[in-house]
């Protein structure tokens, strides 16, 4: 009987391992695949380093399975207490990292910043107090005399504040979400902010015991559903500019002619004197403008609610999309061709942008041709006003 129940112990160690060692044969590939498509924007870097994170927890989990139940070297052997610190601290610093991503996939920003990111590491301060408190009281996990794995009260207080840390940033998000005009772009603000209830779910379910990996589990299929998610928005997002393509675009807009409050605003922007930029500085000048400009033109929409629409229409034109009145939209112009001027402060040419707007009218338009055609008339009747 004894050696039925070592065997039986042994046989769930071994499934134990396997499982984590599949969670993290799925992350390695698609921490594969992001590195392989390119890692362009700041939040594909965020996404990135969660995705290594979380590698790294299931790494400490799986090598203590297999040194603490399987070769069984000892009941307080060091290793014990090395990998389950590390795997708490990994989980910690993946959730964390998770906000990070969602506070600049939100943000939808082309840059990073800093002094925020500094904000996030001292939400690390409470997490490595937990395990540095443990190795003195072992209140936050410990060992049996029989050898086996057992929780405390400290970690619990891990998994609530991980829980409400980033439950904020889901409330956050989720908020954001209800702002959006693009559909697509909604539903990937939805995904996001579900990784909270994932954090949540994981610790209800780690009561029920160490006999499944659940936090594991449950952590592998939020990071593959976003993985999904992501690649989806790539698909329809420009490279360069990290704005909407054309495709999307035409999607966008047939989707919105349709469903309207009756003041949907076209803005067709060009930007002037970019042959001349590409001739004398250069086609890899002439990105930089572009990227310098998308910029500029995001970060004059970001505080507009509803958030509009910025895709990029192929070249150096871009199309922004607005559910606002006539003065909404006029104070939108100003605010783009102020910030297009303040961004490109730094570059050796003037960053200006001429601006052709037409406003969705039903009764005169039938499609979504008809209303970029209008836009591109307003567009060359102020490139004409402006020529001398």
């Amino acid at each position: 009987m004894a050696d039925t129940g070592l065997k039986g112990t042994l046989m769930d160690a071994i499934l134990y391992a396997e499982i984590y060692a599949i969670c993290l044969v799925v992350v390695a590939v698609l921490l594969f695949w992001t590195a392989r498509n390119g890692i362009y924007a700041t939040n594909e870097r965020w996404m990135f380093r969660v995705l290594l994170v979380f590698a790294v927890n299931f790494i400490s989990n799986f090598l203590f399975t297999l040194f603490h139940s399987i070769l069984a070297v000892g009941d307080e052997f060091l290793l014990d207490y090395i990998f389950k610190s590390l795997y708490h601290l990994s989980l910690a610093v993946g959730v964390i990292f998770w906000c990070v991503y969602a506070e600049v996939d939100m943000a939808g920003s082309g840059g990073e910043n800093r002094g925020r990111n500094n904000v996030f590491l001292l939400a690390l301060i409470l997490p490595v107090t937990l395990l540095i408190v443990n190795i003195f009281t072992r209140k936050m996990f410990c060992f049996s005399d029989s050898g086996a794995y057992v929780r405390g009260i400290l970690y619990h207080v891990e998994m609530i504040y991980l829980t409400l840390y980033a439950g904020t940033f889901s409330v956050r998000v989720l908020k954001r979400s209800a702002h959006e005009i693009d559909p697509a772009r909604k539903s990937h603000l939805w995904l996001v902010s579900s990784f909270s209830l994932c954090v949540l779910v994981a610790w209800l379910l780690s009561f029920v015991g160490e006999a499944f990996p659940v936090i594991c589990v449950v952590v592998m299929v939020e990071l593959l559903f976003l993985f999904m998610g992501t690649t989806m928005r790539q698909i329809s997002m420009d490279k360069l500019t990290q704005t909407n393509n054309r495709q999307n675009l035409m999607g966008f807009l047939n989707y919105k002619i349709k469903n309207n409050g009756g003041d949907l605003h076209l803005l067709l922007l060009d930007l002037d004197y970019f042959k001349v930029i590409n001739d004398r500085f250069g086609h890899l000048e002439g990105d930089r403008a572009l990227v310098c400009f998308s910029s500029a033109l995001k970060t004059a929409c970001g505080p507009y609610l509803p958030r509009p629409y910025v895709a990029r229409y192929g070249g150096d034109e871009f199309i922004v999309v607005i559910e606002a009145d006539k003065d909404a939209v006029e104070r939108l112009c100003a605010d783009i061709r102020a910030n297009a001027a303040r961004f490109g402060e730094e570059l050796p040419y003037d960053l200006r942008v001429s601006i052709g707007v037409a406003k969705w009218d039903p009764a005169a338009m039938t499609t979504v041709k008809n209303l970029i055609d209008a836009a591109d008339k307003d567009l060359y009747r102020v490139k004409a006003e402006r020529k001398p």
